[in-house]
């Protein structure tokens, strides 16, 4: 009786596929959560340069979706002494400052795409020990075609004002942009990953249905027993 309750349970065929999603979600929150998604470049023409702009954020260095990198201030400023002590650290973003579209919607992607691998690896753990019909993995299966279709628009940072994208700034001695830095390409290889895990999650099903199709035949395949009779 117990057999035919969890009859539909992926059992040890969860494993690959749950397998795949868990490195697909570290890999994601590592790339997009830390502080070197882009690194940043500017140029600024030297003989206009001043305190002000050296001083805030307007100088190379790698950014995030949610911190930036500190940097050595002793290279901008032979003043400081204590230069080193920022050099590699994350820094969050001050309050006040603002990003646009392309910035926020690449932040809201990173957010939707650990909701959905975080669900989507809860649900397959369940599956190792619970019931669910093929719809319920088909479903997942779609869920992380669609997180790695999210995975690759954290991309949208480039056309941010951030890395020079739309940049209508007045002072037209200060030229931004933005080259790939570990976290976009960690990213851009995490969006394969899930692609796989989708993969993986239909090939387990399918040979989940096909062991329960060949065992619901011999339980019922009929019993012919010959007499010795003949005519």
């Amino acid at each position: 009786m117990g057999f035919f309750c969890c009859e539909r349970a992926l059992g040890c065929r969860a494993i690959m596929p749950l397998l795949i999603t868990l490195i697909a979600f570290v890999t994601s929150n590592f790339g997009s959560k830390w502080c070197s998604f882009v690194y940043r470049v500017v140029e600024i023409d030297s003989s206009k340069i001043n305190k002000d702009l050296n001083s805030y954020f307007f100088v190379s260095r790698d950014i995030g979706l949610w911190s930036y990198e500190g940097i050595d201030d002793s290279d901008y400023d032979d003043d400081l002494s204590y230069g080193h002590e920022h050099l590699g650290k994350c820094y969050l973003y001050p309050d006040d400052l603002e990003f646009d579209d392309y910035f926020e919607f690449a932040r809201i992607m990173s957010c939707l795409t650990a909701i959905l691998g975080g669900g989507t690896a809860i649900v397959l753990i369940a599956s190792t020990f619970c019931p669910f019909g093929k719809c319920v993995h088909l479903i997942l299966s779609f869920v992380l075609i669609a997180t790695a279709i999210v995975e690759g628009l954290t991309q949208l940072i480039y056309f941010s004002s951030f890395c020079g994208g739309g940049n209508d700034d007045s002072e037209d001695f200060v030229k931004v942009s933005c080259n790939a830095s570990w976290g976009s390409s960690l990213s851009i290889a995490t969006t394969f990953i899930w692609l796989m895990g989708a993969c993986a999650i239909s090939s387990a099903t399918s040979a989940r249905n096909a062991q329960n199709t060949r065992e619901k035949r011999e339980y019922e395949e009929p019993l012919v027993v010959s007499t010795g009779t003949s005519l």
